[in-house]
């Protein structure tokens, strides 16, 4: 039973719990108001498939069991002693065996989590993981002080009331086996006295959890329940007409949530070892620009709430000599490194916010202090003066369809099932026309009645808005919105992921919510609905490159391979890095208009190397973006002879004719 001394022992625990814990949320509510609420059940029963389910930890086989097994062996016996002291209920001498045996072996489990995490920390020693890990060996040691003392104390009672051991306690009568010479000097006083030590070790735990690593117990928790129901991509929507800043150049800037972020990540480099720009020596690594973050939070946060206090300006509060956040905690180049690509969010166990972070930095950047690559200032003079980003004549975007027979414009032909939006690439890029020809092909043998824009339509804004200039991106959505409403778009194809994403998801921000479909998508539809015919082996060997805002935004990882698949003769091959964890190629996010000159090599070369480790024949992606890069890749790798890069549609095309290839 407790005695007086330890009910105090757990009240000053709970007071530094609660104290230590205040202090972080008081740094978090330095930040911009969000709007995070709603979905209550939603929300519960998602951070509880992660927190409990440890869904996406268990991604990973050895970080993942290892978490779960300590996770379950202090959750577990923490609510069971809790429950036995409140005196819930009576068990009968069969159902408290059955709860010792439960106990004994999710504590077993939690002993053989501990020792992986020391083999994996301390043996393996993944690059991902921080170098200075003194803080983690002592949490290491700790933990297993608790649970080899819980034992302990567990043996000591078995050496008194049941010498030979119990089937009921296991690993307790390995204890009690190595208690036993010391039989005749255990009793209930020695028992007492190490079972408070074991106690007070827990307490002291619990007491200093929120200045440990062990707080992301809360924060994680937390972070997992205020996790973003938007759908998958969709960044902030700046007031452009109202404000007077626009982005982040201070950390007091980010919102309460994005603060959040820094203290929920916990440090275990899973970004970092999907990350592309991290992994071709890019100054990127998404793990450090979180916690960079925070340490800026950290050092800033007592004189920004004190300017907040006194009603100083808290820009001018700061001073000359303190380091500001960009050039003292983060630099351009970590900022422009990114390519959006999602990654990093992905895989995240925290779901840390990532890519919305980068957008904000960027936006001030470009819309505030005019800082961006030399190369993005002729890219947004061109999306301003002709609205596509080689700047070629706006009244020129249609000239692709005079040479393919029977594609109408909205303007002759508005009484269609769809509309196609043909994009930049697909209305002049030389490559990407053929893409534009092969999917009209495919759309008039299935029967499929559809216009295009023309000169009509302009480019998505997606370049634009990953790239921080949401004034410009806001522009060219406006102008397609009120081009599509005028019509009475409802239905739209797009060739793009870029375009698909921001079409579907961005433009609703906007007002212009439509039903929109990607290419493979469609196609894959009119295959199941015999509405296209395959006439043509394709005797060939194929590997898939899955586009980051296809696969990872937007969850479309099957439908083109269900596609290929279904292509006689063609033999698919997969990647090491596949679907969710498909290796970016470099060109989202905007870098697909900015100089790659830091790091140890192209993104995209380092993907098409990874392709031809299958050994292909063709390279087939459903991007226009990803196409431009890996046609450079294969000329980088002098391969471009032999390996050809096609698009999914491309293929289906080929198919569609008679004879053999």
């Amino acid at each position: 039973m407790l005695n007086s001394f330890d009910v105090l022992i757990i009240g000053l625990s709970l007071v530094a719990l609660l104290f230590g814990s205040a202090r972080k949320i008081a740094r978090w509510r330095l930040g911009e108001p969000e709007v995070r609420a709603g979905s209550a059940g939603k929300r519960f029963a998602a951070m509880f498939a992660s927190v409990v389910g440890h869904d996406r930890i268990l991604e990973e086989n050895l970080p993942g069991f290892m978490h779960l097994f300590i996770f379950f062996g202090f959750f577990i016996p923490f609510v069971f002693v809790v429950f036995a002291q409140l005196h819930v209920a009576t068990l009968s001498p069969a159902a408290a065996g059955g709860v010792s045996l439960a106990l004994d072996c999710v504590g077993g489990l939690a002993l053989v989590g501990i020792l992986m995490a020391v083999y994996r920390r301390y043996g393996l020693m993944p690059d991902r993981l921080d170098e200075d890990g003194n803080q983690d060996g002592l949490l290491l040691l700790w933990l297993l002080f608790i649970f080899v003392s819980g034992f302990a104390v567990e043996g000591l009672r078995l050496v008194i009331t049941t010498p030979g051991g119990s089937w009921f306690a296991p690993i307790g009568s390995v204890f009690a086996t190595i208690f036993a010479p010391f039989s005749q000097k255990v009793n209930a006083e020695t028992i007492a006295v190490v079972w408070r030590i074991h106690f007070y070790a827990v307490m002291l735990l619990i007491a200093t959890m929120p200045y440990t690593k062990l707080f992301h117990v809360i924060s994680g928790v937390l972070n997992n329940y205020y996790r973003s129901t938007k759908p998958k991509g969709v960044v902030s929507l700046l007031d452009i007409e109202n404000s007077e800043t626009f982005g982040v150049a201070h950390v007091y800037q980010f919102t309460w949530k994005q603060l959040m972020d820094s203290d929920a990540c916990i440090r275990c480099g899973r970004c970092q070892d999907n990350c592309p720009a991290y992994l071709t020596g890019k100054p990127l690594t998404p793990k450090k620009l979180v916690q960079d973050i925070r340490e800026c939070l950290y050092d800033k946060s007592k004189r920004i709430a004190r300017c907040r206090a006194s009603g100083e300006d808290i820009t001018w509060g700061l001073p000359d000599d303190e380091k500001p956040l960009f050039g003292g905690y983060l630099s351009d180049d970590q900022i422009w490194s990114c390519t959006t690509c999602r990654a990093c969010m992905e895989v995240c166990p925290m779901y840390v916010e990532h890519i919305d972070k980068v957008v904000d930095l960027r936006r001030n950047l470009v819309l505030m202090e005019s800082s961006f690559p030399s190369e993005v200032q002729l890219v947004f003079k061109n999306f301003e003066n002709n609205s596509n980003p080689w700047g070629l004549g706006w009244a020129d975007r249609g000239n692709w369809a005079k040479e393919v027979a029977g594609v109408t414009t909205m303007a002759e032909n508005p009484d269609v099932d769809y509309l196609l939006w043909v994009g930049c690439s697909g209305s002049f890029d030389d490559r990407y026309k053929k893409v534009s020809a092969a999917l009209v092909k495919v759309l008039q043998a299935a029967g499929v009645s559809f216009s295009i824009l023309g000169k009509e339509e302009k480019c998505c804004g997606d370049s634009a808005r990953k790239m921080g200039n949401e004034y410009l991106y806001q522009m060219l959505a406006m102008e397609n919105i009120e081009t599509l409403n005028g019509y009475g778009v409802k239905n739209i194809i797009v060739m793009c992921p870029h375009g698909y994403n921001t079409l579907k998801k961005d433009y609703k921000q906007l007002g212009g919510d439509y039903n929109v479909i990607h290419h493979t998508e469609l196609i894959k539809q009119l295959l199941d609905e015999g509405r296209i015919t395959i006439n043509r082996p394709l005797a060939r060997r194929a590997v898939y490159h899955d586009s980051c805002y296809l696969g990872r935004y937007n969850d479309i990882y099957a439908q083109p391979r269900d596609i290929l698949q279904e292509l006689p003769g063609l033999e698919l091959a997969e990647m090491e890095r596949n679907r969710k964890r498909g290796f970016c190629c470099g060109a989202g996010g905007g870098r697909m208009w900015m100089e790659e000159d830091l790091g140890s090599g192209k993104i995209n070369d380092t993907r098409v190397a990874q392709a031809l480790e299958t050994d292909p024949e063709v390279a087939v992606t459903a991007c226009p973006f990803c196409m431009v890069m890996f046609e450079d890749g294969l000329k980088f790798h002098n391969r471009e002879d032999d390996v050809k890069v096609k698009d999914v549609v491309e293929l289906v095309a080929e198919a569609l004719e008679d004879g053999d290839v």
